[in-house]
Parts: structure tokens; sequence; C-alpha cells
């Protein structure tokens, strides 16, 4: 399963940066939440759908990151998802960061599929898995 999908898209701005010049941690993992809801939509786990229908999501269990090169104000960063394994309660996808066409940061998160009323995880229903594989066919 190696089909990137086009997830998000960001310019670093002045706030986005710490004292030390360069785009601060929680930044990165805004870029990921950010590109983590615009996956789950082309899976058919809409904001309407998570919020008001099945009340479903995927929630971040585990997340293995790595920073390749700073970024700075004025960098136009390109977020690339993939999935990387499908389970039954959970999948593994990676957030890739792009500067023109050089990855400077990925993060490979474990997702966990949770109930929001009864906040456990859940086994993902067969129509959800359909189209979580075929996304990335």
């Amino acid at each position: 399963m190696t089909k990137y999908i086009d997830t998000h898209a960001f310019t670093v701005r002045p706030s986005d940066c710490d004292a030390l010049g360069h785009m601060n941690v929680a930044r990165y993992l805004d870029g990921c939440s950010d590109a983590g809801f615009s996956l789950q939509s082309v899976w058919s786990l809409t904001p309407e759908d998570i919020r008001d229908g099945r009340q479903l999501a995927f929630v971040v269990a585990h997340a293995d990151s790595n920073f390749l090169r700073e970024l700075r104000i004025g960098d136009h960063i390109q977020v690339r998802s993939e999935l990387i394994k499908a389970g039954t309660k959970s999948c593994k996808v990676c957030h890739h960061f792009f500067l023109d066409d050089t990855e400077v940061f990925n993060s490979t998160f474990t997702l966990v599929l949770m109930n929001l009323k009864t906040r456990k995880a859940e086994a993902m229903p067969d129509d959800l898995r359909v189209s979580l594989l075929a996304a990335h066919a």
C-alpha cells in the first residue's frame, strides 16, 4: 500500500516558529492532525458522520516522527499521507511533509477506531474498510 494522497498544505508563518527560528514541533503535529481529518474524510468518515452520524473516528495511539530538515517562515509544505497497514480495529498511516519535492518530515501514526459514545476501540465496519483500502489501491 504505497499510494500517497494529498491531504493538507500550509505555509509556515512567523507564529509557527520558535526562538530557534524554525517551525515548532507543535506545528508539525497540527499539520499531521489536519492531514488526518482530511484522510478520514477520504475514507468516508466526514466531520458530519463523526459528529452526528456513526460517531466513529480514528484516534492516535502512537506516533513515531522523523525531522529531516528545518522549516522556516515562508516554506510551503505539501502533506501526503499513505496507508501502511489496516487491521481489525486499527491502522497505521504515515504523513510525509514535502518542501518542493524534498521530504522534510514524516510521522507514522498507529490509529485506533474509537466509538465516540463508549470511548472504546471498535472493529472497522465493512464499508469503512472497503473505502479505506480503495483509497490507497
